[in-house]
This record gives C-alpha cells, structure tokens and sequence, in this order.
C-alpha cells in the first residue's frame, strides 16, 4: 500500500489524512482514555439533571417545565432527574432496538459513578463558541479541543489517537485528528487489497483481492526494496526519517486488526455505533481520545417533544456506551464527558418552543471521577448559582465563584496529567482549580 493509495482510501471513506509527522500506528498510553459526548444545539438540563418542574415562577412568564414537580425523580446522594416531559414516549419506540421508557434506568444505574455539574455559566448563547468553550475550555478560536490536547500528550505519534464523529475536535495542528464515518472504515484500511471487506466476506478466498496474493506478494517486495533503497540512498535526516515512518505505515496493519477483531459482527448505528469504535479503539491501543456527538436539541419548536427524544437517543447511547466499558473491563481507565453548547431558556416561547440560555450542566462518569454527587446549581428561575471553592455548594460567602468552563478544564487538564504539560500551558485557560472530579 503505497503513500498516495493510503492518503487517497483515508480521503475516500471519510477520515482526516494524516501527515507523516505523526508517524506509524503506534500504541497509545493504554493506561488511560477519554471519551467527549456532545449533545449538538443546546441541550435542556431541566429536561434531564437540574429538574425545576411546573411551579410557576414568580415573574408569571410560565412555569420552566410542563412536567409535574412531584414526578422529579432522585437517586443516590441528591442527584435529581426530570421525567419525559412528553407522556407519549413511555410507548415509543425511537429505534427498532431501542425502547425507551423513562431516565429511571440511566440514573440507578449510574448514580455511584456520576457526578452531575450543574449551574455552569457559558457566558455565551452562540453555537459554535458554546461547543468551543464548552469542549476546551476557552472561547479563543485557537483554542484546541481537550482531547487533542491530551492525545498529542499521551500518544503524540499514533494517527487514530483522537478519533472524532464531530463536535469540537479543532486541534491547532498539534495532532491530527481521525474523522470516522462509520467501523466499516477501518476493514477497508486494513484490506486495501481487497474489493470486498464486509464483515462477512471470506479473506481466506483469494477471489476477494483485487490481485492474485502472489502477484501482491511480488509488489509489496519491490516496493520495499525500493524504498528502503531510497531512506538509504537519502542524506537529509529529517527525510530519512520520515520515510522510516511512511515504510512502517506501508507495513504495519496489526493494531488496525486488532482494531476489528475488536468490533462487534453486526454493528450499531447511531451513538451506539460511536461508542463500540470507540472502546473497540482503546482495547486496540490505537486511540487515546473520541469525540461522540449526536444532534437534534435546537429546540426553538415544540420543545418537550423534541427535546425528549433527543435526550432519549443521548442517554440510551450514553447508558450503552458505560455497559461497553463495563464489559470491556475499562471502567478504570476510560473517563466519560457529557455536555453541550449551552442550556435552554428557562420558560417557553410562543412556539412551545425555548430559546438560547447561557446556563447549562455537564455529566461526567468513569476513572478518576469520584460519583455520587452534585455541585453547582441553579434557583428556580434557572439561574447559576454561585458556589464555594471548596465545597462546591451553593453560597453566597465571600470569595463564593460562579462555575465556568475555565474552571472545569483547569480540573479536567489534572485529571489528566496535562496541567504541566509544556504544550497545554501554551493554552490559557481563565478561572482557576477547583476540585470538581474530587
């Protein structure tokens, strides 16, 4: 597989090319992993983890939800959770495999794992410098996602180390990010000189190559003959290893196969299917990083319904997402974010619909993060609360802050042993520490 076959099958099936510099498929710290699951358009906390319910507020400009107050549910150490503000999704089916019902089964299910952050101030409305600021922790354009941040940490010279299905994945050049339209991707770099790569097809058949095996065996030999030929032949040393590394490139598939062996025979779609190339990815020690996103939650426009069944599809593939890592035994390794680019307003429009709000919540699960708990909040009308920096509860005290973005990347950048990292301090981040993740 020469250079321009590899950067043209990259180009064609829908990922990033990624340039010599970054070098072979090499492993990635297999210690450690990081998942960012973005909510596209502005999800609603007070259709998920800040419930607030249909008490009227005292502006008299409608209640914040249409639901009951009395059906807010509660599990764990105060963690609260709306119902379907739409009654008719307790019989809907979403998908052919995917029944929902209600939050009931997220919520237990994780209540020991999860920690809710609630009251986060965006200081924004605006989409893209709310997914932005949300994702890496600042609104400066230059500012690189966290996860590219932490891959060009841990695993600077392996090309899938940040796997991405949208979102937030601006990287500044520090790393090249691995865009992936779906698993099937992955069989076709892996069997380049194969026409048929599905999960079903016999390679043990020569009738799948595109050539006799023999005939590639007598191409793959010249060409490596000739290109060790010219990295010997090669007086620059910059040149020479780069061409080290395109001749690993060529012939280095094995973490590609690990890769596949690793995904599911019949795969997912949706979130769902993100997610499995994701662990699939971190049990192959070929990534450090993925962004998963899924969108629908601009809800200008009748919003419970909407709403809801965006929510429904996050969570389920969320809820899927921490059974994966449960069976793949990472919980001790893999790092969970769920977020979005803002909140939404916290009454409704003449459309039934709600509008941009600045004030949003943020989950987060897995290692490193000390769960069942809450910090931050809102009041009744949905507004951010001000918190103690040291116990990260609502107050009003001297020195009490208002929770920012800046403050939870500070904390999310020692969590992953990046604060000192000399390329991540190129990046400042206003606010300061506090002790979200414990």
């Amino acid at each position: 597989m020469n250079r321009r076959h590899f950067l043209q099958l990259l180009g064609s099936v829908g990922m990033t090319a990624v340039t010599l510099r970054h070098g072979p498929l090499q492993a990635a710290d297999p210690n450690r992993h990081y998942i960012f699951v973005h909510a596209g358009g502005g999800w609603d906390p007070t259709s998920l983890c800040d419930p607030k319910g249909n008490t009227p507020r005292a502006d008299n400009r409608g209640p914040v939800n249409h639901y009951a107050v009395n059906d807010i549910g509660e599990v764990g150490n105060g963690i609260r959770y709306a119902p379907f503000p739409d009654p008719d999704l307790a019989t809907s089916t979403l998908r052919d495999d995917m029944a929902i019902t209600s939050f009931d089964a997220f919520f237990n299910d994780l209540a020991s794992d999860l920690l809710v952050i609630n009251g986060i101030d965006m200081q924004t409305n605006n989409h893209d410098t709310g997914t932005r600021t949300m994702w890496s922790g600042s609104d400066v354009q230059t500012q690189p996602a966290l996860g590219a941040l932490i891959a060009q940490a841990d695993a600077p010279d392996s090309p899938l180390a940040f796997l991405t299905n949208g979102g937030y994945d601006y990287s500044d050049g520090l790393i090249a990010p691995t865009r992936v339209s779906g698993s099937g991707i992955f069989r076709e770099l892996a069997y380049p000189e194969r026409y048929n790569t599905a999960p079903d097809a016999n390679l043990d058949d020569d009738a799948t190559y595109y050539l006799h095996p023999d005939i590639h065996q007598m191409v793959d030999s010249a060409r490596t003959r000739r290109l060790q030929k010219l990295i010997t032949d090669t007086r620059l040393p910059q040149r020479r290893v780069a061409m080290s590394r395109l001749y690993t490139v060529q012939g280095s598939d094995s973490n590609l196969h690990r890769l596949i062996d690793a995904l599911p025979a019949s795969p997912s779609g949706g979130l769902r299917g993100q997610a499995e190339v994701a662990i699939a990815a971190f049990q192959s020690q070929v990534a450090s990083c993925a962004n998963l996103t899924v969108g629908g939650f601009d809800t200008h426009g009748d919003h419970d319904r909407n709403q809801s069944f965006s929510l429904a599809s996050l969570i389920d593939g969320v809820h899927y997402l921490w059974s994966l890592i449960n069976s793949a035994g990472l919980s001790d390794r893999v790092t969970v974010l769920v977020g979005s680019d803002f909140g939404r307003t916290p009454y409704y429009n003449g459309g039934n619909g709600k509008d941009h709000w600045n004030v949003t919540s943020m989950l987060a699960f897995g290692a490193g993060v000390s769960g069942n708990r809450v910090v931050g909040g809102t009041n009744a009308h949905y507004e951010a609360l001000t918190v103690d920096p040291a116990t990260l509860m609502p107050s009003t005290t001297g020195g009490a802050v208002r929770l920012t973005c800046g403050h939870i990347h500070h904390a999310l950048r020692r969590l992953a042993g990046i604060e000192n990292d000399a390329v991540a301090r190129q990046y400042a981040l206003e606010g300061g520490y506090l002790p979200i993740f414990g």
